[in-house]
């Protein structure tokens, strides 16, 4: 038994190492001071990290909205110091699907 515990602890640490490095990383860089719309499509069961700057700038004063449809979720957008981020699922193993984006960016004075 001591055996079959550690093979399932093995393999489930390998299936949430290969779900992790299968996400995918999209940059998205606004080029105006105003609001910017993106639309990733997503694949069926794909996680998708965003990352977003206004016009290379660090995002102070800019806000990012992640919008998730059905059978996919989205965190809440929040700054690593360099860009707003996000992360989106597309928990359907069946139909790949469309999230949407939206950046507002700071008015540039």
């Amino acid at each position: 038994m001591n055996g079959l515990a550690k093979t399932l602890v093995l393999a489930s640490a390998l299936c949430l190492l290969s779900g992790m490095a299968a996400a995918k990383k999209v940059h998205i860089n606004c080029q105006d001071s105003a609001k910017c719309v993106h639309y990733e499509d997503m694949g069926k069961s794909q996680t998708d990290n965003f990352f977003a700057q206004c016009n290379g700038s660090r995002p102070d004063g800019m806000s990012m909205v992640c919008h998730p449809v059905n059978d996919m979720t989205c965190s809440k957008a929040v700054s690593d110091g360099e860009s707003m981020t996000c992360e989106c699922v597309n928990w359907s193993a069946t139909k790949k699907q469309t999230a949407t984006i939206d950046i507002l960016c700071p008015v540039a004075n």
